[in-house]
């Protein structure tokens, strides 16, 4: 009995508990559930605040983020939040003040695969940005730049008018890149002269990555950039050189940006053995990477009784590895000016949209751990172009006439007397000489024998001086009539000076001015 009771006692508690459990767990879900609407109305009240979103606390972002915020929330006008955050990107890599690292939209990152591969619309040169100017590194061989004479170094001011100012590389190729047949005027500043507008019409660009030439019995192989497959195009031309019997060979740099650098490593692999180091590369800690190369030498470089490599100050980046590791590891002579020198590599990050940031990661140092940055590689055997390579750049709008003074009447004299006309003295006055010499060049033109350089007379002086720069050329032909014996190093050296007595080449200093330098100028 006193069981049976005991028993009946205990159940109603049961009961109390299990009903206490079942409304505490309702409490704790419908609590959870509550602060989950509640954080989400908040987040949508806010507006997705920058400085909550994801789980990078750091402190140095936290303006960044304040700004965006700021801007999302009180500009006076809608705001396209992706537009502020690729500025924001552009911002950040311009802050670097590196000519070679930039961010690229999708569509700047499809025309720039596209300049590696070889083919784009355009007018072929390269443009890189010194300080805050948009400078040619390299006019392509052959492209409409070079045939509106358009040298290394020239400024771009304006692209159609609009200034260049504050704008990065990508921004000006977007504004000189177009369709094919279009023109395109590039106000131009050469050195301390004065701006020109240059009318250039854009053409479909394909790069013959390398050619090669039989001339007067020596090989000349020329390597325009680093490209997709340039590394099996120069083997293909080794190996014709070897079996057309040529014994001295000229590998040609000249005009050639550079490219891609695992291109230069395997065409250096063609003259070096196999585990030999390249190249080094060096990070932001000193470390520094051997580059090796990896596969068998071309037996056919064995072929060459010398090797000459030809560079001008157009010649940069890849362009440099390759004839900096020959240089170090070889008896190649180098012949030319001093190259462009660009010692730093650049790597790519392509994002999931397709957009991609380039970006300076590394120097690189010759086999001999030498940095070439700025200073370039010195040629060996200098052999400085005359002086119509450097002209002045004339528009058929500017007049010169007979009594003026002006900086490019030299330019003209300097045209005239390459062309074959009798010219006197060589100096900014337009005499009664330089009269003379125009009108005879009017009379052989068919043109109206005035004696005044403007219109046609202009535009006829300029194409016969590309004419004579693309059938003659100087650097090329002094360094064959060495090879062949003509001429001693000295005497061809010589030769070359001499016949650039009136425009003085741009020296490495000038070629390489710091904006310091040029405050100081102004």
């Amino acid at each position: 009995m006193s069981e049976e009771n005991n028993d009946k006692n205990v159940q109603p508690k049961l009961r109390s508990v299990q009903m206490n459990i079942f409304w505490f767990i309702v409490i704790i879900l419908t609590t959870i559930i509550a602060s989950v609407v509640i954080t989400a109305i908040s987040i949508s009240n806010n507006q997705e605040r920058a400085v909550n979103v994801g789980t990078d606390t750091r402190t140095e972002f936290a303006k960044l983020y304040s700004v965006y915020d700021t801007l999302t929330e009180n500009y006076y006008e809608d705001v396209d939040s992706d537009a502020l955050i690729e500025s924001s990107i552009r911002g950040m890599v311009e802050g670097l003040e590196d000519p070679y690292s930039e961010y690229m939209s999708i569509d700047e990152t499809d025309e720039f695969e596209e300049s590696i591969t070889g083919d784009f619309e355009g007018i072929g040169a390269e443009v890189m940005q010194e300080g805050s100017k948009i400078i040619i590194s390299s006019p392509m061989k052959g492209s409409p730049a070079e045939q509106a004479g358009i040298e290394p170094g020239d400024q771009i001011l304006a692209v159609d008018g609009d200034s260049l100012e504050g704008k990065t590389t990508t921004e000006a190729v977007q504004l000189i890149r177009g369709e094919k047949g279009t023109d395109v005027v590039l106000t131009i500043q050469r050195g301390s002269g004065s701006p020109t507008d240059i009318t250039i019409t854009r053409d479909t660009i394909h790069i013959d990555s390398v050619t090669y030439e039989k001339v007067d019995g020596v090989g000349h192989i020329s390597i325009n950039r680093f490209q997709q497959g340039t590394t099996d195009e120069f083997s293909k031309f080794i190996d014709e050189a070897a079996n057309d019997g040529v014994k001295e060979l000229i590998i040609d740099f000249r005009y050639n940006p550079g490219g891609l650098l695992n291109e230069a490593v395997t065409m250096i692999n063609q003259f070096i053995e196999p585990e030999t180091a390249a190249l080094y590369l060096e990070d932001n800690t000193g470390n520094q990477q051997e580059i090796i190369t990896e596969n068998e030498k071309n037996e056919n470089t064995e072929s060459f009784n010398e090797v000459y490599i030809l560079i001008n100050e157009g010649s940069a980046s890849a362009s440099e590895v390759f004839t900096g590791a020959l240089d170090d590891l070889t008896d190649v002579t180098i012949a030319g000016t001093t190259s462009f020198g660009k010692g730093v590599v650049q790597r790519t990050s392509e994002f999931k949209d397709n957009s991609m940031l380039k970006y300076t990661n590394t120097k690189w140092l010759t086999p001999d751990k030498t940095w070439v940055q700025d200073d370039g590689i010195k040629p060996d055997i200098e052999l400085i172009n005359p002086d119509y390579y450097r002209i002045e750049l004339l528009t058929e709008d500017e007049v010169f006439a007979e009594g003026q003074e002006n900086e490019k009447v030299l330019s003209i004299k300097v045209a005239l007397d390459a062309l074959g006309y009798d010219i006197k003295s060589f100096d900014n006055h337009f005499d009664a000489g330089l009269t003379a010499a125009v009108k005879a060049y009017q009379n052989d033109k068919n043109l109206t024998a005035d004696g005044i350089v403007t219109g046609e007379t202009t535009t006829g002086i300029l194409s016969d001086i590309r004419e004579k720069i693309n059938d003659n050329d100087a650097q090329l032909n002094y360094l064959i009539d060495y090879i062949n014996g003509d001429q001693s190093i000295m005497e061809i050296e010589q030769k070359a000076r001499n016949n650039a007595p009136h425009i003085p080449p741009v020296t490495e200093d000038e070629q390489h001015l710091t904006d310091e330098a040029e405050d100081e100028e102004e």
